[in-house]
């Protein structure tokens, strides 16, 4: 039945791609020439233009300011009174890249080979290039993008070494239109082998100090045959010869250090081998502090953050009532801690902020539709909306070198943008358009509907939504059904949909709006990332409401909570 089902969905869209344009094709601009006026432009950290016009010509941005002219033949955004942004790079992440396969029933490696495996078996990989892989497919790059981002510095999947990245824009017909720099950084990790060695901490860490050592000893082979031709030439080694640039200091070293034990090891790798390193998805630097500041370099600081803390509510006890049990002191320590703690991890990026720490962020770990949520969270924890903003825009182009193409909106710099009907961190406000080396995608804002206002004052009107439901989707006389699970946390929503015979996608920005439930999703499908915008509403055990498409249409949605 999942096949069937299957089948007949993909058949439809064949039906509707054939009639229709694709999503990219449709926001394509008849000219290349784009303006956006009456905006708040916020050109950098600190420094705001208020009612300004940017001018976008052939994918650069060719005017920003106030009383600047707008070209006749110039597409003019609806973004009157938006706010707009210089795009937001993502310091590290595996975007646009494909995961690779899991291999099967794979033999155990015996003896020599074991012992001294080769470098892909080992996963020492500083010869791969990310700009070798790059793939437009990957869905990844519509979901980032659709949060306002527009450049990533991509690195390719492996183990100890995962080899060279290269600094990409999310937008582009195929895979060398995405690139801006193919010279990238190498990207190391503390990560055993499986079955080979370096399968401990300790022979990682052997193997990184072997391999600088035998570089070394190559680059100078290289430079006395240089000067002597006459003398043997040195062997070939791609490994090593990869790892040269960085040896010298010609090329960047980032190293993969999310635990505290990570980064102590890591910074004392950098001293042995006196390699220049950056650490990277470090989620406990709150614990080296001083020593992260004293190596006075970047860090790339994780956004995945730990399950949020609910508050508990107090115990309430009517008039005259005593508390029917003490809380138990050790139970009350324990709590505590556990507030401590968590309060150091979501508080990371503002103690680095205020003790001068540049830093950027990585995406790595983190799901796509936590995202703008956990900066939300950094910021309550006190860091401020300039810092977060530096970090997602002039720290990583800074730090890539990239600072004279992107980072900030100026003429003469890739028009990478993103607008939002408010400021972007405030609560619900929305991106609206995306501009991605000129490329314009748009994004419609969620449609809401007034909440249920029959109840009695203080009733809780919003929907029960919590539980499994089963639904139906309404396209043209056929209904694909799936399973619909949701979790309703004290007014945090969160969920996953399955589509019958097309995997199970996480709900992406839900939120419940009394009696409705608005969330997105995303399918990929003959190699089109769509996004689906789903309107639910719920009454009782079932729920009627719409899904669009975009692009294609909007279409029924029907569904029924089932039996526990």
């Amino acid at each position: 039945m999942n096949k069937l089902l299957s089948t007949l969905f993909a058949l439809l869209l064949l039906v509707v791609v054939a009639q229709a344009q694709s999503v990219d094709d449709l926001l394509k601009p008849v000219t290349r020439t784009v303006a956006l006026k009456n905006v708040t432009i916020v050109q950098k950290p600190g420094q705001i233009i208020e009612n300004g016009t940017i001018i976008i010509k052939d994918g650069i941005i060719h005017a920003v300011g106030k009383n600047v002219s707008i070209p006749g033949n110039a597409k003019v955004l609806e973004a009157d009174s938006m706010y707009v942004y210089a795009g937001f790079i993502d310091a590290l992440s595996n975007v646009g890249i494909p995961a690779p396969k899991q291999e099967a029933n794979r033999q155990r490696p015996r003896g020599t080979i074991r012992a001294n495996p080769p470098y892909e078996m080992a996963g020492i990989m500083p010869h791969a290039e990310a700009v070798d892989q790059l793939s437009v497919k990957d869905k990844d790059i519509a979901s980032l993008r659709k949060l306002g981002f527009t450049a990533v510095n991509t690195v390719p999947y492996g183990g100890m070494i995962r080899g060279q990245t290269a600094l990409i824009v999310l937008a582009g017909e195929d895979a060398d239109d995405m690139v801006v720099s193919e010279e990238g950084t190498m990207v190391g990790t503390l990560q055993t082998a499986r079955g080979v060695f370096p399968s401990t901490i300790m022979g990682v860490l052997s193997k990184y100090r072997e391999l600088f050592e035998q570089t070394n000893q190559l680059m100078s082979h290289w430079k006395a045959y240089k000067a002597n031709p006459a003398m043997v030439r040195p062997e070939t080694d791609e490994g090593l010869e990869a790892l040269m640039k960085v040896a010298s200091g010609e090329q960047m070293m980032i190293m993969v250090a999310p635990g505290v034990l990570d980064l102590y090891r890591s910074m004392t790798l950098e001293k042995d081998t006196k390699v220049d390193m950056i650490m990277a998805n470090v989620k406990e630097g709150f614990r080296v502090l001083d020593e992260l500041k004293a190596a006075d370099q970047p860090v790339i600081v994780a956004t995945d953050l730990p399950k949020e803390i609910k508050e508990a509510k107090k115990d309430e006890k009517k008039e005259g009532e005593e508390a029917k049990e003490e809380k138990d002191p050790e139970v009350e320590a324990l709590t505590k801690r556990k507030k401590e703690v968590y309060d150091q991890f979501v508080g990371q990026a503002a103690t680095f902020a205020e003790a001068g720490i540049t830093f950027a962020f990585t995406t790595m770990d983190t799901k796509t539709g936590d995202l703008r949520g956990n900066l939300g969270r950094m910021i309550k924890a006190g860091l401020s909306e300039d810092a977060a903003l530096t970090a997602l825009t002039t720290a990583p182009a800074e730090m890539f070198g990239m600072s004279s193409v992107m980072g900030s909106v100026e003429k003469g710099k890739i028009a990478n943008l993103v607008v939002s009907d408010k400021p972007y961190f405030e609560e619900k406000s929305n991106v609206r358009f995306v501009i991605a080396d000129g490329h314009v995608f748009d994004y419609e804002a969620p449609k809401k509907k007034a909440k249920a206002g029959n109840g009695a004052a203080g009733e809780d009107t919003a929907a029960k939504v919590d539980g499994e439901w089963s639904y139906n989707l309404d396209i043209p006389g056929q209904a694909i059904g799936g399973t619909l699970s949701i979790s309703n946390s004290g007014g945090d929503v969160s969920g996953k949909m399955m589509y019958e015979g097309m995997g199970e996608v996480d709900m992406s920005n839900p939120e419940l709006d009394g009696q409705t439930l608005y969330f997105s999703t995303g399918v990929e499908y003959g190699g089109q990332n769509l996004n689906l915008d789903y309107e639910l509403n719920f009454s009782g055990d079932s729920f009627e409401g719409s899904v669009s498409i975009s692009g294609f249409g909007t279409f029924d949605v029907k569904g029924s909570k089932k039996p526990n």
